[in-house]
């Protein structure tokens, strides 16, 4: 695979998964009826449900940074360097 077509894909996975991200926390942070807590139905739990949408969060982050220098060092490791020309000796 070509550099410059892993590293759009590269970044267009990481905007998709960026906007997904978002709208996840959004959701859950987003205001919304809540009745008051009875037995039936206990009381919110706002704190955990935003930690359950944020972990995989930093878990796809630190996943893609890993990637991406995984990507970066087979790149640097994929341009071989130009030998140099030693001229040869003349043989008179």
């Amino acid at each position: 695979m070509r550099p410059s077509f892993a590293n759009g894909l590269f970044w267009t996975s990481v905007a998709c998964c960026l906007v997904a991200q978002l709208f996840i926390v959004r959701s859950v942070r987003g205001a919304r009826y809540v009745p008051s807590p009875t037995a039936a139905m206990p009381r919110q739990r706002g704190a955990l449900e935003l930690f359950w949408a944020v972990l995989p969060a930093v878990g796809l982050a630190v996943l893609m940074l890993v990637t991406w220098r995984a990507m970066q060092d087979r790149h640097a490791s994929s341009v071989a360097p130009v030998p140099a020309t030693v001229p040869s000796p003349v043989h008179e």
